[in-house]
């Protein structure tokens, strides 16, 4: 009977530490589909440099990753790569926030040095350059 007794705790164990490695595995597939989800929305917005990285982590690339954040360090120490890397981003975070809230396209025009003027016979907006 103890026989028995020690192969059913032997069989449970070995379930256990089944459902553990899956458990542990599913949430690590997780993270990554994740991390592939926020790549595609960098991607989106123009943030090529993090959306590399989290494409790298995704599929396990770690040499990959040790590389790009290299190349990123080494760039951000330049005036130049920075504005070329972020250029898209910025841009598109201005059109964004030009469209969606007045207040910060006001902000963006007075940035920019362009004035809105309404001519009182006129209902459309007219742009001029100062």
């Amino acid at each position: 009977m103890p026989d028995l007794t020690q192969y059913l705790l032997y069989g449970l164990l070995a379930l256990v530490f089944t459902i553990a490695v899956l458990w542990l595995y599913n949430r690590r597939e997780a993270r990554r589909k994740h991390a592939m989800d926020l790549a595609a929305l960098m991607n989106q917005w123009g943030l090529v440099w993090f959306a590399g990285l989290y494409e790298d982590y995704a599929v396990g690339d770690y040499s990959g990753l040790a590389h790009r954040v290299r190349e990123i360090v080494k760039a951000v120490r330049s005036d130049q790569a920075m504005v070329e890397q972020l250029w898209d981003a910025a841009k598109k975070v201005a059109v964004y926030a030009a469209e969606n809230d007045k207040t910060k396209a006001d902000e963006l025009r007075k940035i920019l040095g362009v004035v809105s003027v309404v001519s009182a016979g006129n209902t459309g907006a007219k742009t001029t350059s100062v």
